[in-house]
């Protein structure tokens, strides 16, 4: 339940069964169609981090890698189904088969009609929870007050008692700066801010991804691995070197 309720600071969450399998879960509670290709960029990620060289990709025989699994678990205030699957090549701008990846999504709003919530006591227990938080707020309660009349309905009430227990004023400090920041972020799109935080998210991972580049380069690694690997054109890798005084 920890991962849970520190979502918002853990993010995605990713872990392997045995050397097969690769299990990587993301929970929202706001909805993005768009996961199947945020869920592309984790696992490049990940296979990245366990080749020991990029340069094992060139070799003659076949690199094995564990099969990947992608889940997202969505509990926003948008009507989803229960479970539904994103693929990827629903963005493609034109019908193709080339490249294909599935996400797995799971509604977790408190139903009793979820077949996934009866079948977790965990994350029912959880739903219940923040359902009881809602529906607080919707009563007209401030956001503390909504927080604690669910984690006392929750403890009277036997739903997951013990772990509100010992984590009471934890679970507190979480759920409301959760809250919080959600509404920042409504504020600031509704002033027009949210465009400007996505074009800094933008323009950092350019950054990192030439960082990247510049490393690859004193490592005097071959210049098609580095485009490959960073999706920079030839001529921004060049550009790297030049700046850096370094011989391309």
């Amino acid at each position: 339940m920890r991962g849970v309720f520190f979502n918002d600071i853990k993010n995605d969450i990713s872990f392997r069964i045995g050397d097969r399998d690769i299990i990587i879960m993301e929970h929202q509670s706001s909805w993005n169609p768009n996961m199947p290709l945020r869920m592309l960029w984790y696992i490049a990620k990940l296979y990245s981090r366990q080749l020991d060289s990029l340069e094992l990709i060139y070799r003659s025989s076949l690199i094995h890698i564990p099969a990947p699994e992608f889940y997202v678990f969505y509990n926003g205030s948008q009507d989803e189904p229960d479970d539904q699957k994103l693929r990827l090549s629903s963005a493609f701008s034109h019908a193709a088969d080339s490249l294909e990846l599935t996400v797995n999504c799971y509604n977790i709003n408190y139903s009793t009609q979820n077949k996934l919530l009866d079948s977790c006591y965990e994350l029912r227990c959880y739903s219940i929870f923040v359902q009881k938080v809602r529906d607080g707020i919707q009563d007209g309660l401030e956001l503390k007050t909504a927080i604690r009349q669910a984690i006392t309905y929750c403890k009277t009430h036997d739903i997951l008692a013990d772990y509100f227990q010992k984590n009471e004023s934890e679970v507190f400090d979480m759920v409301n700066f959760k809250w919080d920041q959600k509404r920042a972020l409504e504020v600031a799109k509704e002033d027009g801010f949210a465009d400007g935080i996505a074009v800094g998210e933008i323009r950092g991972e350019r950054k990192a991804t030439r960082k990247i580049a510049l490393s690859l380069l004193k490592k005097g690694l071959p210049v098609g691995v580095i485009t490959d690997s960073t999706n920079l054109s030839l001529e921004d890798v060049r550009k790297i070197a030049k700046d850096n005084g370094l011989a391309f």
